[in-house]
């Protein structure tokens, strides 16, 4: 039988500390969600998420943007800020921030009135005296719209067509003929 040298059970220390590193980090933070894109200017930080997402066209949209200081990571409390858009049709839609309950978080909703992609753009400042700070610009795709029957439940029940329409006097003649006598 052979005994252990030291680097053996060093090298098996080491995999063991990597492997409960990486299994503390995966497990930490809470689940990002895919839809939101995190935007910064000189002094915020901005994260938005749609919904419903991803976006169909001729549905409103809601966005909310939830907006913290960049150096002291406190949520803006009673900002001002709009997000707008503009497709390759040249469509424009814009719209302001409404406050929510929530400190920092701000709603707004847009109608993107076609599918396809669209550039986004963000505009915040702190209060009116404020200049308004532009984020970088982003993508967005908008499916199409959905169709109105989609999700409908089909009338299932039968009908009989085996029967004679009884309740016409008179037997029907094309628009147009001559009645006969």
């Amino acid at each position: 039988m052979r005994r252990a040298t030291g680097r053996g059970w060093w090298r098996s220390g080491l995999v063991a500390s990597t492997v409960l590193l990486l299994a503390a980090c995966a497990g930490g933070g809470g689940e990002r969600n895919p839809a939101e894109v995190r935007l910064a200017t000189e002094s915020f930080r901005i994260r938005v998420t749609p919904d419903p997402s991803p976006p169909r066209a001729l549905e409103s949209i809601t966005f909310t943007v939830v907006v913290t200081d960049k150096e002291t990571g406190a949520p803006i409390e009673r900002g001002e800020g709009r997000v707008f858009a503009s497709n390759r049709d040249g469509k424009n839609i814009a719209n302001g921030f409404s406050p929510t309950g929530e400190i920092g978080t701000y709603r707004t909703t847009l109608n993107f009135v076609t599918a396809g992609t669209w550039a986004l753009g963000l505009q915040f400042r702190r209060d009116s005296l404020d200049v308004l700070e532009r984020t970088e610009d982003w993508t967005q795709d908008v499916r199409t719209a959905a169709d109105p029957w989609e999700g409908a439940v089909p009338n299932m029940a039968p009908v009989d067509t085996t029967r004679r329409d009884t309740t016409r006097s008179t037997p029907q003649t094309p628009e147009g003929a001559a009645t006969p006598r």
